[in-house]
């Protein structure tokens, strides 16, 4: 019999959290386990999960998302399931969210993604996609098709078959945040694992914050984002061709950010050089205190 367990990562959004499991708890399908990875809040996250008892709860240091992950998706796997649904904590999942996910064609071990609706406009994808020969923007532009391949948002409502980690492992805690996903995803792709998007499944997201650029100190998140594509082209290319790749990549990123007219234009380019220069270099040792930029940037601000 096949058991599905989902996979929550949360770090000090206890009213988010909440109402995420709410609507888990809620589902057509019921859950056969709760896994919750506590990264460290202290917001009083910590104390509210040790009075739910039907949550199997991890409290461990802040290790990003990246690292929230490995360790549920790990934990999950040993709980010996057929299906792990990974989500962050402030996703709403539709009532029938995980019905329609298991009721899309069967593909065999695969990854199969429910749609991440803007939660302020369900008009809008929370996560705009450019693909070579289509953008997503519009949830019209994804309900068309019955199955939407080589699109998915990781780790909004992200069902992974066990053959699947089985194969490839988990997220690798070292790329922290912003692009673990995306490797984690490429990672699957070059084991030739299906991954599509469910755009009958829907689940409720934030839309992206960082589409016309984020504000400092914010902005300093885009460090991962950039460095962490070392891993994503080295999966895509191989270790020598995707190495040339990101630098031609980066360069050019960085020398937009160069030209780019904003406010903090120094900090921007220092920040992607940084990166860039880390990727290169395979450093992916930097947590977000050991930032030169940022740091930088507090000596001078404050």
């Amino acid at each position: 019999m096949e058991t599905i367990a989902a996979v929550v990562v949360t770090f000090n959004r206890l009213a988010d959290l909440q109402k995420c499991l709410d609507s888990l708890r809620q589902q057509s399908r019921p859950l056969d386990a709760f896994y919750v990875i506590n990264n460290g809040s202290t917001d009083g996250t910590t104390e509210w999960l040790a009075t739910q008892t039907d949550l199997q709860v991890t409290n461990q240091p802040n290790l990003g998302g990246a690292g929230g992950f490995a360790t549920g998706i790990d934990t999950a796997y040993r709980g010996g399931h057929t299906w792990l649904w990974c989500m962050d904590d402030d996703c709403l999942a539709a009532p029938d969210a995980l019905a329609q996910l298991l009721a899309a064609p069967h593909l065999g071990p695969c990854i199969k993604n429910s749609m991440s609706v803007s939660a302020s406009n369900h008009e809008e994808l929370a996560f705009f996609v450019q693909r070579p020969h289509k953008t997503y923007r519009l949830v019209s532009d994804m309900t068309d098709v019955e199955l939407v391949y080589d699109v998915a948002s990781f780790f909004n409502g992200t069902l992974i078959h066990s053959e699947v980690v089985k194969a490839i492992g988990i997220p690798d805690k070292a790329l922290f945040i912003w692009g673990d996903e995306v490797e984690y995803m490429t990672r699957a792709q070059k084991m030739g694992f299906p991954v599509v998007t469910v755009p009958s499944s829907v689940f409720y997201h934030p839309a992206a914050f960082d589409r016309n650029g984020i504000p400092w100190p914010g902005a300093w998140k885009q460090y991962y984002a950039v460095r962490n594509q070392r891993r994503v082209l080295q999966n895509q290319f191989g270790n020598t061709v995707g190495r040339f790749v990101f630098a031609a990549w980066a360069a050019k990123a960085t020398l937009q950010q160069a030209l780019a007219k904003r406010a903090n234009r120094l900090y921007n380019t220092l920040l992607y050089s940084e990166a860039m220069l880390d990727g290169l270099t395979n450093n992916f040792r930097k947590r977000p205190e050991t930032i030169q930029t940022l740091r930088f940037y507090k000596w001078r601000n404050g």
